[in-house]
């Protein structure tokens, strides 16, 4: 009798020990494969998967940075006239990370923008593009967006008439940009 007793304690604590390793590895593998883990998003802008990305000849004119953009149409409307200021004041609250950014906003037409009150202090870049225009057409009228220095759209932010939610677009916008900046070996 006391020859099973200590083979039954060995043999429950072998199991006992192979459950603490096996057990979390067969839980970790439930909640992946059944979907009960959602994956957390740090991103505050819309991500785009694949990028956008525009011609090497187009991203050649551009500043050699990164680049806060917006397109700006024919007739700039309140949404856009919000997003081109929301861009200017995005590039000077980056502070000492502007040298590394650029605020554009890409045309698709050589004459001047029909009611854009750019403001005082403006450091956007308003470039004519008309192919890049076009590639990145498919972005929501008004919105504005993040473009690496090799030419990719990743990120994008909805315009809006309201002034109020543009400006918190682009906290967003800012906190995305530092994120970036601060992981980027390019630019």
């Amino acid at each position: 009798m006391s020859s099973t007793k200590p083979k039954s304690r060995s043999r429950r604590t072998l199991l006992i020990v192979a459950g603490v390793f096996v057990l979390p590895l067969i839980a970790a593998k439930l909640v992946l494969t059944l979907h009960w883990y959602d994956a957390g998003v740090t991103n505050k802008g819309h991500l785009l998967d694949p990028p956008i990305s525009i011609s090497a000849i187009d991203n050649a004119q551009l500043p050699d940075t990164w680049r806060i953009g917006i397109l700006v149409p024919e007739f700039c409307a309140a949404a856009c006239e919000h997003g081109l200021y929301v861009i200017n004041q995005s590039y000077h609250a980056l502070g000492r990370l502007q040298e590394r950014v650029s605020a554009i906003g890409i045309q698709a037409n050589t004459e001047p923008v029909a009611n854009a009150h750019l403001p005082a202090q403006s450091t956007l870049h308003l470039i004519f593009l008309p192919n890049a225009y076009q590639h990145l057409a498919e972005l929501p009228a008004g919105s504005i967006f993040i473009m690496d220095p090799v030419g990719n759209v990743m990120l994008w932010y909805e315009g809006s008439d309201e002034r109020e939610q543009m400006i918190m677009q682009a906290r967003d916008l800012l906190a995305d940009l530092k994120k970036m900046l601060k992981l980027s070996r390019v630019g």
